[in-house]
């Protein structure tokens, strides 16, 4: 079993794995939204509003003080692009970050209807930010 197949396991039965056609219009949203280094990273130096994360709860804490009704519906973006992109909530994703940030180097979670994105780079560094 793949750590791919391991991941979608752990996220239990809400998870939806999207099409080819729907990653890439995930994947436009995205790079439509934050800008992005030569190698791969987002340029948070061009984000206005971003932060540096340590727990889950400071994401949380973010989450509520800066937009009044965040979506739980995200998407996980690996920087693998033969990975799909998946399709989960995102308090299911944090109970099992360390099968999801497993699965390749660099996982970014992105909710497109409530205008952020948490990048979790293989560094261990964490940033939230929105668009």
């Amino acid at each position: 079993m793949s750590l791919f197949d391991e991941c979608i396991e752990a996220l239990g039965e809400n998870v939806h794995v999207l099409s080819d056609s729907e990653g890439e219009q995930v994947l436009r949203d995205f790079e439509n939204s934050f800008p992005f280094t030569e190698w791969g990273r987002i340029e948070w130096e061009k984000v206005t509003y971003h932060a540096k994360m340590n727990t889950v709860d400071e994401i949380i804490s973010f989450l509520n003080q800066n937009i009044d009704e965040y979506s739980n519906v995200i998407y996980v973006i690996w920087d693998e692009r033969t990975l799909p992109i998946i399709q989960s909530e995102l308090n299911k994703v944090f109970e099992v970050i360390d099968d999801v940030t497993a699965v390749s180097f660099d996982t970014w979670i992105f909710s497109p209807s409530s205008g952020y994105v948490i990048e979790i780079f293989h560094d261990g560094e964490v940033r939230i930010g929105l668009k």
